[in-house]
């Protein structure tokens, strides 16, 4: 793996406190990272854990367990020696078979499934009797992997959806309130809006005013106990 890469990895998808001088999409990775953290700490050393549209299986160290599969698309938005996969898959089918798994990952995937309905029922019928399932998808958050981003859900259609396919326990949690919200677009918009290609300047923009602006929306995000709009639905699940 090149420098490039190791460094989009550790800050982007596993991003520590001191990465908002780094990441100007901190505020979204973070609250992302740090519960998918969490629900890998409750995860057993023996589970068979599927990552479904794993990309280059970037939480694949935050599972003791080393049963860890992963399977991602052919295609879509990311090219196919961009990913770490150990099967591919169509999009619909999982190409595994009833109750494989103990434990089941989706990270931002959902927005992009051609039929998130299938997708769904496809995870549950790999999962085993009793597994835990751990979702995440946007839902304020720009259009990206264009044109393979297709939509949003509220925390009401999520678990509409989760419970029709068969799981019993949903809690859903916001990644962020409606100050962090703000402070992360606003980032987003000035970072992607201006036409500047010096590294250094990048730099220098994000630590001098996109950390601050970041900063300030977290601070008002904890006071106020994340209220209003996010950024990003986190659903944890038991079949």
């Amino acid at each position: 793996m090149s420098l490039k890469a190791r460094i989009l990895e550790e800050h982007f998808f596993r991003p520590r406190w001191y990465s908002i001088g780094i990441n100007p999409y901190f505020t979204n990775r973070y609250r992302l990272y740090q519960s998918i953290k969490t629900f890998a700490r409750a995860t057993p050393n023996h589970a068979h854990i599927l990552d479904v549209g794993c990309g280059i299986k970037p939480y694949r160290t935050l599972f003791s367990s080393p049963e860890y599969t992963g399977i991602d698309i052919a295609g879509g938005g990311h090219t196919d020696d961009a990913k770490t996969v150990d099967a591919f898959y169509d999009g619909l089918t999982i190409p595994y078979a009833d109750q494989s798994f103990d434990t089941l990952i989706c990270t931002q995937v959902l927005e992009h499934a051609h039929d998130p309905e299938i997708l769904v029922a496809e995870c549950a019928r790999v999962l085993k009797p009793g597994g835990r399932a751990f979702f995440s998808m946007p839902f304020t958050y720009p259009e990206h992997e264009v044109p393979y981003d297709f939509r949003r859900f509220t925390r009401f259609e999520h678990d509409r959806l989760f419970r029709k396919n068969g799981f019993t326990t949903v809690t859903i949690t916001k990644t962020t309130g409606f100050a962090g919200t703000f402070a992360q677009l606003l980032v987003i918009w000035l970072f992607e809006s201006i036409p500047f290609r010096s590294t250094i300047l990048k730099s220098l923009l994000t630590l001098c005013i996109f950390t601050p602006i970041q900063i300030i929306g977290l601070g008002i995000d904890w006071l106020t106990g994340r209220s209003g709009m996010t950024m990003d639905y986190v659903i944890t699940l038991e079949l």
